[in-house]
């Protein structure tokens, strides 16, 4: 009996030794298991970004560079096409002239040129003319171009100096640029010619001191040795202030003679009362002025246009015109060269 009670508590022993050893192995293979699959996860997790990552992969940068110089360069196509296409699309302008009375001028020509571009993509220029009809008015069509250049004459009359030269579309809005409609034609002014004669020009430059040092320029009549009177200048600078932009004046003296300015920009006849034996110009913030007078000698008289430049001396440039039969009539009937 004791030999079987022995016998029954060795197999209970072997059996629970048996279970515990598959218990262990069990656990054992799941927690190598679990470690397998933490180690994948975090090694995937290393090869590949988050989706949600703000990076960029070292691999895609060099191409996202190239797109990026490859849309600047698209950009620039793109602005020189649009401008070759401006310069190859039509031109429509209206213009319309008048006098100094507001009234129409008829016959007035008008010489234009306008820039295009070929189809070889060259610079070309469309170049004609055109005449004012009855009402004043003109057009220029059937062309194309980025711009238009204008220029008007007629044998009886000047144009006024401020007078539009024409448009550039790559500067809009100006004016000019929208006169594509007889309603909305631009306006250009000219001034009646008086009674133009033949006078003496002469032009010239030169330096002067600008302390108030007297100058003394001669004003020469139909030959270098024929002096028909005397220019005195005076010139000073920093009457306020040291640095630029700084005040100065000049004074312009008439020795036995008169001066006084021309306020006309078409007023050719001299005035025969009003003048004095000297005039002062004085400017503020800027370094130069231009300004035309009449000058009256005892041999005639002198329509005077005159530029200073004021610097570390003074620079006067001068255009004058004399009239040899002493008459106030400065007006002259040709293009000007000066006298030798």
């Amino acid at each position: 009996m004791r030999k079987k009670v022995i016998i029954a508590t060795g197999i209970a022993i072997i059996i629970l030794l048996i279970l515990f050893w598959l218990t262990r192995t069990h656990d054992v293979a799941e927690n190598i298991e679990h470690a397998e699959t933490n180690t994948t996860a975090q090694v995937a997790a290393i090869r590949t970004p988050a989706s949600n990552s703000s990076s960029v992969s070292p691999s895609t940068q060099p191409i996202n560079e190239r797109q990026q110089m490859q849309a600047s360069i698209d950009q620039i196509r793109r602005s020189e096409g649009g401008e070759i296409a401006m310069a190859q699309s039509p031109i429509i302008f209206y213009g319309k002239v008048i006098d100094e009375s507001n009234q129409p001028i008829s016959g007035v020509h008008v010489s234009y040129m306008a820039q295009t571009v070929n189809e070889l993509k060259q610079d070309a220029f469309n170049k004609g003319a055109v005449t004012s009809d009855g009402r004043g008015m003109f057009k220029i069509d059937g062309i194309n171009g980025i711009g238009l250049n204008l220029e008007l004459s007629h044998s009886n009359y000047y144009p006024y100096p401020e007078n539009s030269t024409g448009f550039d579309k790559r500067s809009v809005p100006m004016k000019g640029y929208f006169s594509d409609r007889d309603e909305r034609a631009e306006l250009f002014r000219m001034h009646s010619k008086g009674h133009p004669v033949p006078l003496i020009f002469r032009s010239g430059g030169f330096h002067a001191p600008n302390n108030g040092t007297i100058a003394n320029f001669p004003l020469r009549g139909n030959t270098r040795a024929e002096i028909l009177g005397q220019l005195q200048v005076q010139g000073w600078t920093g009457l306020h202030s040291a640095t630029y932009p700084y005040d100065w004046k000049v004074q312009l003296t008439i020795p036995n003679g008169g001066i006084i300015e021309a306020t006309n920009y078409f007023d050719y006849v001299a005035p025969e009362t009003g003048y004095s034996d000297n005039t002062t110009i004085e400017v503020s913030g800027s370094e130069g002025v231009r300004k035309t007078f009449f000058v009256k000698l005892p041999a005639g008289y002198i329509r005077y246009k005159l530029e200073v430049i004021m610097g570390k001396d003074m620079f006067i440039s001068a255009d004058y015109y004399f009239n040899p039969d002493g008459s106030p009539n400065l007006e002259s009937s040709q293009d000007m060269h000066p006298t030798q």
